[in-house]
């Protein structure tokens, strides 16, 4: 007998998981206030966002601004897998935890702010205020709500992060931008 659990075990253990979750979405957390707000940060952004942005940079922003799901999404799951935060109510319970900030709020607020800052400085700068506004005022207001759970993390580290996350992005659009103006110029 192994002293490791085996890949059935771990199995069943999920399926509890994926029952008890659900459960707990369908009595607590559908159609409650924090539902309704989860459910306009999702849809909302996307609607103030195709009003704004720079329809002829538009592949180049939404670029920037599916780079940041992707990547915000990963260490969103990478962070909630090794419990250092959680989201105690869902939007949808078969999904990732905070669909609104991953897929919409933070890529939208990135894209805005990619789109109008076009400096590195400027960029920076705008990053850092955005950080600040994520880590400090919509964090603890998520975690006043009980949407947002710090565990083993603080606010200061997103802070940081964040600021991490839209300058790695910039500098990789910006750099894939380069690349493709180089060979656009072989080409002809």
């Amino acid at each position: 007998m192994s002293k490791f659990p085996s890949y059935e075990e771990v199995q069943k253990v999920r399926e509890k998981l994926r029952d008890v979750s659900f459960e707990h979405w369908v009595q607590d957390d559908l159609f409650s206030f924090n539902w309704w707000l989860l459910m306009a940060a999702t849809i909302l952004p996307f609607f103030i966002w195709w009003r704004l942005v720079e329809k002829e940079r538009f592949f180049e922003i939404l670029a920037f601004g599916l780079m940041c799901g992707v990547f915000a999404c990963f260490l969103d799951v990478l962070g909630v897998d090794l419990l250092l935060w959680g989201y105690p109510d869902k939007l949808f319970h078969f999904i990732l935890p905070l669909m609104p900030a991953d897929f919409v709020v933070i890529p939208v607020s990135g894209m805005l702010i990619y789109q109008y800052f076009r400096t590195w400085k400027s960029f920076s700068a705008a990053s850092v205020i955005l950080a600040a506004i994520f880590a400090y005022i919509i964090e603890p207001l998520f975690s006043l709500l009980n949407i947002f759970e710090l565990i083993h993390w603080k606010h200061t580290y997103s802070f940081i992060g964040f600021i991490l996350l839209f300058l790695a992005v910039r500098f990789v659009v910006l750099g894939l931008k380069k690349i493709s103006a180089e060979k656009s110029g072989e080409n002809l």
